[in-house]
């Protein structure tokens, strides 16, 4: 009896270290293959979810784009704004401080090309032409070897461009007196490209604008004008006027 007693516990031990050491092993197996058969197929992602996260992760793309694309699209019109106005306010300046500093001397016998003819309001039609012509001490300073206060004969020009039959280039060219500086080159510096038009009007002593201005022509013979106001419109985005008014205090003397 003891006899069968032994076998009988010994087999339900080994039984039962068995039975562990299959449950041990199955822990350690991955969940596909712990699983029962017909429950395998549903581990991973199925071709639904797949396509589902895809279209979601487009549309967070093209918003982003969008968003991208819109902002670049506003820097590069701030920028394009920035450079009109700063293109503009450059040739203001430049066109103000000449007239600051005109100089003119009436001389007997003066003829139309005087250094010191004053004459603005011709027509820039067609392929454009010049826009205003006076004698002033206002310079660029390229030479710095040369005497700073020198007189120059100065032009504001507006030419066609070649590629873009729509817009000017606005130049300012300067002349410096033969007759005062010796025989030296003229320089020509170009203020803006885009220009739609540049209109000039001046204010005579009596309060009249006046389109047009000529220190040979009757009613303003050796005259200048009191004010200056000038019209800048230039291309960009949108057109874009620029304006600004300059007072003329002349310097120079009367010759006999």
């Amino acid at each position: 009896m003891r006899l069968e007693a032994r076998k009988r516990s010994r087999q339900h031990y080994t039984a039962s270290t068995l039975k562990r050491d299959q449950m041990g092993r199955a822990l350690l197996q991955p969940d596909a293959e712990r699983a029962p058969w017909g429950l395998r197929w549903r581990a991973g992602f199925t071709l639904l979810e797949i396509l589902i996260a895809m279209a979601i992760l487009a549309l967070v793309v093209s918003s982003l784009y969008g968003a991208y694309s819109g902002t670049l699209e506003t820097t590069e019109m701030v920028e394009s704004a920035r450079d009109v106005d700063q293109a503009a306010r450059l040739a203001l300046m430049q066109m103000a401080d000449d007239f600051s500093s005109l100089y003119y001397r009436k001389a007997e016998g003066e003829n139309e090309s005087s250094p010191f003819h004053f004459q603005g309001g011709m027509e820039a039609e067609g392929e454009g032409g010049t826009v205003v012509e006076f004698a002033s001490t206002a310079h660029l300073g390229f030479d710095v070897s040369f005497p700073s206060l020198r007189i120059n004969r100065v032009s504001y020009v507006l030419e066609k461009q070649e590629d873009n039959q729509r817009y000017y280039r606005l130049v300012r060219t300067e002349l410096p007196f033969v007759d005062l500086s010796g025989e030296r080159e003229g320089t020509a510096v170009e203020l803006a490209d885009t220009v739609e038009s540049l209109t000039l009007t001046y204010l005579n002593e009596d309060g009249e604008t006046l389109s047009q201005w000529d220190s040979k022509a009757e009613g303003t013979e050796g005259l200048l004008p009191r004010l200056v106001h000038i019209r800048l419109q230039l291309a960009g985005e949108q057109a874009r006027l620029f304006a600004t008014t300059v007072a003329i205090q002349s310097q120079g003397e009367e010759g006999s």
